[in-house]
């Protein structure tokens, strides 16, 4: 079985920092698309309950119309 390395090239004149500062933006895009995801599942979740359901957490259908409409990216915890 043949082993295969990854090899990173940094340009001239680049530092560990720098490839640091790249990843750690490449890890907070990530953490933001799933925070993203995590919202827009939450959101489908609460338009599936039943008004039974809602009730009994505190919310009415409007409410959950209105957060479910809202586009994936507006995060009322601003995370």
């Amino acid at each position: 079985m043949e082993r295969r390395h990854t090899v990173v090239r940094l340009r001239r004149g680049a530092t560990e920092s720098t490839l640091d500062k790249s990843v750690r933006h490449l890890y907070r895009a990530f953490a933001q698309l799933g925070r993203w995801r995590q919202l827009s599942k939450e959101r489908a979740e609460l338009a599936r309950m039943s008004d039974d359901r809602l009730r009994d957490i505190g919310l009415s259908r409007a409410d959950v119309l209105r957060e479910s409409s809202r586009p994936f990216w507006d995060d009322p915890m601003k995370r």
